[in-house]
């Protein structure tokens, strides 16, 4: 028997041949990886980011703490006319200090002379008539009595001696608000100040409660300022400052100091004697006022000062430097490292500025390492190389 041989056709060669390449070139793709993974696993690490940082430390700190402010008088009182008539005097010179009850301004007294005396004309009429029906129930008390008259005369006579009795109180009251509207004509000064320049000139005819004149007391001298509710000042006034009954009287507060704007310092040294106990919501602050010796009045009102309190003293207070701090929104936040030197986030809660160097009042605590320095490109949960700064 004769065998034949097989042909096979070019194209189905290919056919056949195709898989097996397939195969092959994974294989050999597949022993690539493996050995570039073994590459891998034994290939050195790269360098670890490096970091700046401080370890902070609760300690006892000194606050200094000053407000800018405006002086005020610490009295401010308008001179009025308190009756009206011809202006015709001014008793003082402008910008003088005056004494309380220092005759200011005279107007003409004539007019109300004249009714001065027909006020106390109206006095000696009313008694005479009061004497005369006092005389008239004399008799007729006695009179009935005797029977001699009826009990209708009688309460007339009566009736007429309490009317007349009322006519005199009157007529004397009358009479005083005459004397008292005549020294009205006397304008005093209300408190001791300084006064300013006249409001209206002497020969004017003026009308009652028309302004003249202002005196502003210099000394003490009051000054105004506002604290953020969040500053530790704030909490500090609000504690040295007690709030007092009329019955116990006010205490001193702490002592306050003034700073002029070209760095001069007042001589004498004053104290707060007052503090809202109101936030205000738009500026959220609240105010306090210090009182000022001015013996020398050498500050005057409207001027430009800053108010100086004594050192507030902070205890388990931590501060980090002001570089530390990144903001982010409105959240304060600082990176730490822990003991694995991992980076982590803290938020903190802001106090004042220290110098260079911000209180922190909430997030920390002492012993933890603060990062100073590379925080660029710096990520949560990265391990890093930790230097720390003296």
């Amino acid at each position: 028997m004769r065998i034949q041989p097989i042909h096979i056709a070019k194209h189905n060669v290919k056919a056949l041949l195709a898989p097996a390449t397939v195969l092959a070139a994974a294989m050999l793709l597949s022993a690539c990886s493996d050995s570039n993974a073994a590459l891998d696993e034994n290939a050195p690490e790269g360098p670890r980011h490096r970091v700046l940082v401080t370890e902070v430390t609760a300690q006892t700190i000194q606050l200094e703490r000053s407000f800018g402010a405006r002086t005020e008088g610490s009295m401010v009182a308008e001179v009025r006319a308190r009756v009206g008539g011809v202006l015709e005097q001014r008793h003082f010179n402008e910008g003088q200090f005056l004494e309380k009850g220092t005759v200011m301004f005279s107007i003409e007294r004539a007019p109300y002379e004249v009714e001065l005396q027909k006020a106390q004309a109206e006095v000696t009429s009313a008694e005479a008539i009061y004497n005369e029906a006092r005389r008239d129930w004399a008799r007729v008390e006695n009179l009935f009595v005797d029977g001699a008259i009826s009990a209708r005369e009688r309460d007339q006579t009566q009736s007429r001696l309490e009317s007349a009795e009322a006519d005199v109180v009157s007529a004397k009251a009358t009479l005083e608000e005459m004397k008292l509207r005549m020294s009205y004509t006397e304008i005093k000064a209300p408190i001791s100040g300084v006064a300013s320049r006249e409001s209206i000139s002497a020969g004017n005819l003026i009308r009652e409660n028309d302004a003249l004149a202002t005196i502003v007391g210099l000394d003490p001298i009051y000054v105004h300022f506002n604290v953020n509710e969040s500053d530790i000042a704030a909490r500090y006034l609000l504690q040295q400052v007690a709030v007092t009954t009329p019955e116990a009287g006010a205490e001193q507060g702490p002592e306050a100091s003034l700073r002029f704007s070209d760095g001069r310092e007042h001589p004498v040294a004053g104290y707060i004697d007052y503090v809202s106990r109101i936030v205000d919501r738009e500026s959220g602050s609240i105010e306090a006022r210090a009182v000022i010796p001015n013996p020398d009045m050498t500050l005057l009102p409207g001027q430009w000062v800053r108010v100086q309190l004594p050192n507030i003293e902070v205890p388990y207070a931590i501060t980090v430097p002001q570089r530390a701090i990144i903001q982010s929104g409105r959240q304060s936040i600082v990176y730490i490292v822990d003991n694995q030197n991992i980076v982590q986030v803290r938020e903190v809660t802001l106090g004042v500025r220290v110098g260079n160097e911000q209180l922190i009042e909430q997030g920390l605590a002492s012993g933890d390492r603060v990062i100073v320095e590379g925080l660029s490109m710096l990520q949560p949960g990265t391990q890093v190389n930790v230097e720390i700064t003296e």
